[in-house]
């Protein structure tokens, strides 16, 4: 954590951060009422159990850095977070994740509510569970741009701004982040001698990083109530964003191995039951024997291994070297963005953006 603010004075502040960005969601959620049965629940089940909020947090932190008013950008962060979750609803069919933060993710709990209360089957609930999910994503995303646009007509940010950001959100940011998710999906089924190092960071940037760089973005424009994404404090603080996302995206990998449980909300194994191509299992592999390759790979990817052959090959990917070159690469990602707040000179707004890039690091779930 950064010397100048400690770690329990942060997480408060991104606690409040986070605090009013849930309650202009909810207020918003409430407001459009769906009449079948189970659509509104499913929309809103995340939006009832919180994620970290960073994505928020650091679009009103960079609100604050290039001198606006954070409340101004309240409704463009809740856009953020929503977007967010409409990406973690779909992500979750595609890895057929059935946990999210300790709980049954959207498909996984109305497939139950299914069985429940409408006396389905189990296949024909599954399928139900799936529907709802993706009905659910749509919503959602279709919603964020309803909020995006709220900055304009109930805050009065410049409209002209706003359209811009509607254009980069749903343009660019929404392409490359599918592309990305597009990618870590063919690349679980590629062989691994044809998938790269450059090839997994550059899924990494388009599936976490561009979001996070959108969110430092919108916050500094808001900030400066003009669309300047070239302006240099506006690019500094995106590329912060932008390593901050790969560091994440990099910590969750190493969590997805040697995390708890308890902690994470996800079940242990999950991703090397899913076959993902990470740098973990790429600097293992460059460093197994033979057979330490083949007992990795008939694992990898197996989605009916054994408890015990997980954790077998849980053991290899941390003992070979590949956790720890997952950290030290993150680190190097986290270095690079405090570099980016050379020129930030608002206080308190450098210090809890420095604190951001530790607590990624730091963070344990």
């Amino acid at each position: 954590m950064s010397p100048e603010i400690d770690r329990a004075q942060f997480l408060a502040e991104l606690s409040s951060r986070r605090e009013r960005v849930y309650a202009y969601l909810q207020a918003a959620l409430g407001r459009n009422a769906l009449r079948s049965l189970h659509l509104g629940e499913a929309v809103g089940h995340y939006v009832r159990q919180p994620g970290k909020g960073l994505r928020s947090g650091i679009l009103l932190l960079c609100c604050g850095a290039t001198g606006g008013a954070e409340e101004r950008a309240v409704p463009a962060a809740a856009a953020v977070e929503l977007f967010h979750i409409w990406t973690l609803v779909h992500d979750d069919i595609i890895d057929q994740d059935d946990l999210r933060r300790g709980r049954p993710t959207v498909h996984a709990a109305f497939a139950e509510r299914a069985q429940q209360e409408l006396q389905l089957t189990a296949a024909d609930a599954a399928h139900y569970g799936l529907t709802q999910a993706l009905l659910a994503g749509d919503i959602q995303q279709g919603w964020s741009a309803m909020l995006l646009t709220e900055s304009a007509t109930e805050l009065g940010v410049n409209p002209t701004l706003v359209i811009h950001l509607v254009a980069e959100l749903f343009g660019s940011v929404e392409a490359h982040l599918v592309d990305g998710e597009a990618l870590d999906v063919q690349f679980s089924l590629q062989d691994l001698a044809t998938v790269t190092e450059a090839d997994i960071l550059d899924m990494m940037q388009k599936k976490t990083g561009v979001l996070y760089a959108f969110a430092a973005t919108a916050g500094a424009c808001i900030g400066l109530d003009a669309w300047r994404p070239a302006d240099p404090a506006v690019a500094a603080l995106a590329a912060f964003a932008r390593n901050c996302g790969i560091a994440f995206q990099l910590q969750d990998d190493v969590l997805g191995i040697i995390g708890d449980s308890a902690a994470t909300g996800k079940p242990v194994g999950a991703d090397i039951r899913e076959g993902k191509r990470t740098l973990i299992v790429m600097e293992a592999l460059r460093n197994a024997s033979p057979t330490q390759r083949r007992e990795i790979l008939s694992t990898l990817g197996n989605r009916s291994a054994h408890d015990a052959h997980v954790a077998s090959a849980t053991r290899l990917l941390r003992d070979l070297g590949g956790v720890a070159y997952a950290r030290s690469l993150a680190q190097t990602y986290i270095d690079q963005a405090h570099s980016s707040l050379a020129h930030v000179q608002r206080q308190p707004y450098r210090q809890l953006l420095h604190a951001v890039a530790d607590f990624v690091l730091a963070r344990d779930s």
